[in-house]
């Protein structure tokens, strides 16, 4: 009974102590540039896709606009056709990035009738509209929205949570500081915490190891062609055995080697090149003009990546577009040696990712097991001879496709954000990723470069980094510019002003014996890099001073040091009160009572010295300062010569209009699910009527029915008159007043049923045989039996049930 009670305390302690959070779902998303795909783990869910509304395993990169309305992936695509203006997709190449960089005039060769704008004073880029703008960052907040409430749809009923917050997001390994903050923004706007970003390689080896177990360490390539760019990861595969582990459990150790990567080498490079065929073939056979029109090059572009698509698997596609410009339909053939030709000047930017990955690890090719093959684009075979040929030298056997190329990331990112939220138990996988850049401060004073200092190092491991480092101003230097850099790129820059001044008052507050400059940087485990602040830190030395301890303080303290390190399993703790107790062996030639009196000499000796000592004795403590960081931060004027990412108060304004297209968005389903639900019950009403089902004849007048036949056409003619402009609240007033009608008719069918079973009950209880006397012994015991044989029929139910209601046929009295 005590063993039951104690373990039931366990449970109810264990039970307390478990945090909510642990009932959580997380969602993984892959952003990619042309397509995204998303997986969600939640109890009751474990690691499945994400569909999308029509039940597609992945969907296009992008959102497009039809009035207040919002549509997403294929939905988004078509608009493009129809009004390229408001369908903004594939703009993962343009975050964080300005109107002057080269990635934007490739999008609007590749994306025409998008008008790109800046944002405000960020020099970030914006989607022009006809009457409003929408930063990168809110537009994609508004794909991860969508994907959200895709993935709570798959919740299951009755589970811990109901919402999602936590999710993982695949990024490119060479995605700046910038960039990846631009995600998280977006992330934030949609209401979602980042638990991890992921790089893509990272993601895919996840998913390639979570299967697999490694005996000795193995290096392998993950080779990721994107739409819009081409990396290579080179990781080691390497187990190890838990040191706390009593039952040989082993963990796996993935640490990212060197990285390799080319921005814009991708599927969408091949697919401008037939893109640039078919244009030519059109422009050859009917002149220049269809370059002005953006929807017929809308056209263009996708007849393009479908004809990239199929040449994958064929030797030869016909291409056809109908009335592609001018009503005329474009017809034409496409072979894979022409497309070949065509992108044969681009080819050899394949293999140097390949090289830069290995050199960083200062491997060779011949050390690597294998070559993993993810994204889209790896399955064109003109890429793939190259990867043979004159990467892995003609060794075939190391193409690694044992991973699904279309969603090994977005499982391996899902798997990554679940093991650092540590909701979940899942197999312990390690994963070491150290920073492919160096982030440094070049600090310049009087016009003049004073010195370059390292805050985090190329190689570093990225776990949360923060360092405080003292600055190389000149000690009477009144003004000093610091230059934060990523991989030899500013940043921002800190203008700091009257530092003299600021040094005065902080001496006059402080008893500094020294003070320095010092900056509080920070690389979050997402790679984004951070300066908290610029402050003084003010060094006290005090002298040694000594103090006395009496007798009773310095045994007290002796005793709380035994019981702490008693506990803290450093000492064996010593019950008698004796300060030192020192014994000997015994000679083997003495008695048992002269060993025994020996060692209590010994022992009453020792604690006589033991008492002596630390009464006459008085410690001297020395009491040395640490360095004391002074909040007082240094007067500075932050600046941005490039981009930057966006503010708390841009934020905000970005949530609030969000939120208000999500009501937008609420308010149109709820009012289309009532709409449906008008349209389709005044339809199966109608019919009924005029088909004379036996229930409305039986249980209505004549007047009745032509009453609530008039009815339901005026709603179907209403429905069909004001279309969209209808209101949730008068479609729910249709949908009750043709619904009361029905109620009418459904009770007096209910009653007219219970009338019956009762008469049945009352006629069969009135035809019971009377009870018989107790038979004498020997006598036979006969009985007759009346047969009673209810016949049923169904009628039909309520419209809105999806029971089936019956009653008996009323059958004559003389047959009962």
């Amino acid at each position: 009974m005590i063993r039951l009670r104690l373990f039931l305390t366990i449970v109810l302690v264990f039970t307390i102590v478990l945090p909510s959070s642990t009932l959580a779902a997380i969602l993984g998303i892959d952003f990619g540039q042309a397509t995204t795909k998303a997986a969600l783990v939640s109890p009751g869910v474990p690691f499945e896709i994400v569909l999308t509304q029509d039940s597609k395993r992945k969907d296009v990169s992008g959102i497009a606009f039809k009035g207040d309305e919002r549509l997403y992936g294929s939905g988004a695509a078509g608009i493009a056709i129809r009004t390229p203006s408001l369908a903004y997709l594939n703009f993962k190449p343009l975050l964080g990035k300005s109107l002057a960089s080269p990635e934007v005039e490739t999008y609007l060769s590749e994306h025409p009738g998008t008008d790109l704008i800046s944002s405000g004073n960020r020099s970030t880029i914006s989607f022009k509209s006809a009457d409003s703008s929408f930063p990168i960052e809110e537009l994609l907040a508004m794909s991860f929205t969508n994907w959200k409430m895709l993935a709570q749809e798959m919740l299951p009923r009755g589970a811990p949570t109901s919402r999602i917050y936590d999710v993982a997001i695949t990024v490119p390994p060479y995605f700046t500081s910038v960039q990846r903050k631009a995600i998280l923004d977006a992330a934030e706007i949609a209401g979602l915490h980042v638990v991890v970003l992921v790089p893509d390689g990272v993601a895919t080896a996840i998913n390639y190891a979570s299967t697999r177990s490694f005996p000795t360490k193995q290096f392998h390539l993950v080779l990721d062609i994107g739409a819009g760019s081409t990396s290579v990861s080179l990781l080691s595969f390497e187990e190890h055995l838990e040191s706390s582990s009593r039952f040989g459990k082993s963990a796996l150790n993935i640490t990212v080697e060197g990285v390799g990567y080319d921005g814009s080498f991708g599927g969408d490079l091949l697919s401008q090149r037939i893109y640039n065929i078919l244009l030519a073939r059109f422009v050859a056979a009917h002149g220049n003009g269809i370059e002005s029109n953006a929807r017929s090059l809308v056209k263009l572009h996708r007849e393009a990546e479908r004809v990239k698509t199929i040449l994958s698997a064929n030797t030869e596609v016909r291409s056809g577009v109908e009335s592609l410009h001018d009503d005329i339909d474009f017809r034409t053939v496409v072979t894979r040696a022409e497309f070949e030709d065509a992108i044969a000047d681009v080819l050899p930017r394949l293999t140097k990712p390949f090289a830069d990955a290995l050199a960083a690890g200062g491997k060779d090719i011949t050390d690597v097991q294998s070559v993993i093959l993810m994204g889209g684009s790896t399955r064109v075979p003109v890429l793939q001879n190259v990867l043979v040929n004159e990467v892995l030298k003609g060794d075939a056997s190391k193409v690694s496709k044992n991973v699904n190329a279309d969603e090994a990331a977005v499982m391996g990112a899902t798997f990554r954000g679940v093991a650092v939220s540590r909701q979940f138990k899942t197999k312990e996988i390690s994963v070491y990723d150290p920073t492919p850049y160096d982030y440094d401060v070049v600090v310049s004073s009087a016009g003049k470069v004073v010195a370059t200092q390292v805050l985090f190092a190329k190689g570093d491991n990225v776990s949360g980094n923060k360092t405080l480092i003292e600055l190389a101003i000149p000690v009477d230097a009144d003004e000093a510019k610091l230059e934060f850099r990523e991989d030899g790129k500013t940043l921002f820059s800190y203008a700091v002003s009257k530092i003299q001044d600021a040094k005065e008052k902080v001496l006059a507050a402080n008893n500094c014996s020294e003070l320095t400059p010092v900056v509080d940087a920070e690389l979050s485990i997402n790679r984004v890099f951070e300066v908290n602040g610029i402050a003084w830190q003010c060094n006290v030395t005090l002298m040694p001073e000594e103090t006395e301890e009496n007798e009773e303080t310095a045994e007290g303290g002796d005793f709380k040091q035994k019981v702490f390190d008693f506990f803290n399993g450093k000492s064996k703790f010593d019950y008698s009160t004796t300060a030192t107790t020192a014994t000997s062996e015994p000679d083997d030639t003495s008695t048992g009572s002269e060993t025994e009196t020996e060692a209590a000499s010994t022992t009453s000796t020792s604690t006589s010295t033991s008492t002596s000592t630390s009464t006459s004795a008085k410690p001297k403590v020395t009491v040395v300062s640490k360095p004391k960081l002074v909040k007082q931060p240094l007067k500075h004027k932050i600046s941005y010569p490039g981009t930057r990412n966006m503010g708390r108060a841009t934020k905000a304004s970005s949530q609030l209009r969000v939120r208000q297209f999500d009501k937008v968005d609420s308010d149109r389903h709820a009012r289309d699910a009532v709409r449906n639900d008008v349209e389709s019950y005044s339809y199966r009403l109608r019919d009924w009527i005029r088909l004379e089902q036996d229930r409305f004849v039986e249980h209505s007048t004549e007047d009745e029915r032509d009453e609530f036949l008039r009815k339901t056409e005026e709603a179907l003619d209403w429905l069909y008159e004001e279309g969209e402009s209808m209101v949730y609240e008068k479609l729910k007033e249709k949908l009750a007043e043709l619904k009361a009608f029905e109620e009418k008719i459904y009770t007096r069918e209910k009653e007219k049923l219970k009338s019956l079973e009762d008469a049945i009950f009352s006629t069969l209880a009135a035809e019971q045989p009377a009870a018989t006397d107790e038979l004498d012994d020997g006598e036979e015991e006969t009985s007759t039996t009346t047969e009673t044989t209810v016949v049923y029929t169904t009628v039909m139910t309520k419209t809105d049930s999806t029971s089936t209601t019956v009653y008996p046929e009323t059958p004559g009295h003389d047959e009962l």
